[in-house]
């Protein structure tokens, strides 16, 4: 397994559960910690079609691993909020949009890659139980 964030190998039991290795999930908190919420945030509706329809009906009433803040957890798929970003996904009007679930616990916010990648490990690990 590879870590999500960097791509390096990863051999740590922890890391392999978490996606992520120790050093990569320090910097990701730490940027989280410093950034604010952007003037341009905004909820994201089904309403504004294409991609952004398709992720929220795909992940409605769904969960993933949460590894913000101290406690790693479950975390149920929410709102949706977003702000324009050229390496997002799109609306029906093509305007793109980076996507991610805030953290009812830790406030940690979660690109909508991850999230669904996420989802997909709850269901393998629930199949292998």
């Amino acid at each position: 397994m590879r870590c999500i964030n960097c791509g390096r190998e990863l051999t740590d039991p922890e890391s392999v559960r978490r996606e992520i290795g120790p050093v990569c999930l320090s910097r990701v908190k730490s940027e989280e910690r410093k950034q604010k919420l952007l003037p341009e945030e905004r909820i994201l509706t089904s309403d504004m079609g294409g991609e952004i329809a398709d992720l929220i009906a795909s992940t409605s009433g769904k969960s993933f691993h949460c590894i913000g803040g101290s406690s790693e957890h479950v975390e149920n798929v929410g709102t949706w909020y977003g702000y324009p970003h050229s390496g997002g996904i799109a609306d029906s009007k093509g305007k793109r949009w980076w996507a991610y679930q805030k953290c009812t616990i830790s406030n940690y916010e979660t690109a909508w890659w991850k999230v669904e990648k996420r989802i997909r490990k709850l269901k393998e690990l629930e199949v292998e139980a």
